[in-house]
């Protein structure tokens, strides 16, 4: 095997991983949930409802007919108020249904996005699959092609049984 084309392969997949993840900047991660949703809010309407209420987040329907909000930002403190704040929001525009307790859970803490260098290992990963993938077509890793056998003998009649 050519180690050149899979060390080659595999600083391209880093470098370009790299480059991209610098380029965007890091951003934290927060989640918060609207638990117990009412039945009648539990389809795209009820989901379009809960997204107009928190406009820099994303709010997906679980399912188990929660609300799930992901809300990134620049800072720790701004993705958790942030998440905190649009699940209050939603929560209380959602009409009170009797016998069901509606909660919503707060973002306890943000999680930081994968930096420059996560991505640059994930990228240089991938790239070091690519390269070996690339060295096995390029060297031919099949089987040689088999001769065909000496021709059949011809046939007989069955044996009478």
């Amino acid at each position: 095997m050519q180690a050149r084309l899979i060390v080659a392969f595999t600083l391209l997949g880093a470098l370009v991983a790299g480059a991209i993840a610098g380029i965007g900047g890091r951003e934290y991660r927060a989640h918060a949930y609207v638990i117990r949703v009412p039945p009648a809010y539990s389809d795209n309407a009820g989901l379009a409802l809960a997204r107009s209420k928190a406009p820099r987040g994303s709010v997906q329907l679980t399912g188990r007919g929660d609300f799930a909000i992901t809300v990134r930002a620049p800072s720790e403190g701004e993705a958790t108020a942030l998440a905190t704040g649009y699940a209050k929001a939603i929560k209380r525009s959602l009409r009170r249904e009797p016998g069901l307790a509606t909660r919503g859970r707060g973002a306890r803490r943000a999680a930081r996005e994968l930096g420059p260098i996560g991505w640059a290992l994930l990228g240089g990963f991938a790239g070091l699959w690519l390269g070996v993938a690339a060295e096995i077509v390029r060297s031919g890793s099949g089987r040689a092609p088999r001769r065909a056998g000496a021709p059949s003998a011809p046939a007989t009649r069955a044996t009478p049984g």
